[in-house]
């Protein structure tokens, strides 16, 4: 995801209240630079807990930026650690606890995700898909990405039908992306980024396919996959079980 992070501060709005966000991030930076790494940190817990009711635009950038930008004062104050992984559990024991709302899922996965901790994601989800499996549909959206990465196969089986829709809904992210950077030449890197991840994504889903033996899936994939991005890695990809 990290990848993203410029590409997500690209194509932010460029309304005035989300300016001020911005700079309300942009100034917390620089605190971090001054060495005021605890007014640094409050702000950084105030941005996650409250900069939505401010600015809706926000939720790329706080999942993101924000949350790496945090990260990095954790690497050198370690209360700030603290507060992220206060976070994290605490959130964490909502949506297990109570009837909290799966939004708060995505939240947890993106601060698993800067703590390098996505086994926690996986084991959130697990509990919630045993006791809430509507929950669990919509909290898999969010999920979707770590539970390839780990190939947890027997879960995602239960969440995605047909593997060629999914590959359907991945190139239509990859499109949506690519629309706004009508100047390929200037947005070379980003386009790269983006071309990167299709590619990653597709491969897991090549890969999910032949594990579950949906071999007319992983052939379909392959094959479409190198017409829209030619990377070695999609044509030399062997369809066998791992």
């Amino acid at each position: 995801m990290k990848i993203f992070l410029t590409i997500l501060t690209a194509l932010i709005t460029t309304s005035a209240m989300a300016q001020n966000m911005q700079k309300y991030l942009s100034d917390t930076e620089d605190m971090v630079k001054e060495k005021k790494y605890q007014e640094a940190n409050e702000r950084f817990v105030w941005f996650q807990d409250s900069s939505l009711h401010y600015e809706k635009a926000m939720t790329g950038v706080r999942l993101s930026f924000a949350l790496s930008a945090w990260k990095d004062l954790a690497e050198i104050y370690s209360p700030a650690l603290e507060s992220m992984k206060s976070m994290r559990d605490h959130k964490t024991k909502l949506l297990v606890d109570s009837n909290a709302s799966p939004k708060l899922f995505t939240d947890v996965v993106s601060l698993n995700r800067e703590l390098s901790e996505d086994e926690k994601t996986i084991a959130l989800f697990e509990i919630i898909n045993n006791t809430d499996i509507d929950k669990a549909k919509t909290c898999f959206i969010s999920a979707k990405e770590i539970l390839f990465k780990k190939k947890k196969y027997d879960i995602i089986k239960d969440f995605i039908g047909n593997p060629v829709n999914e590959f359907k809904a991945i190139k239509t992210q990859r499109n949506s992306m690519l629309k706004p950077l009508n100047d390929k030449k200037k947005y070379e890197s980003l386009l790269s980024h983006i071309n990167t991840h299709f590619v990653e994504r597709c491969l897991a889903l090549i890969k999910f396919s032949v594990a579950v033996d949906d071999m007319n899936a992983a052939k379909k994939i392959k094959e479409e996959a190198q017409l829209i991005v030619k990377d070695n890695r999609l044509r030399d990809i062997k369809l066998v079980k791992e």
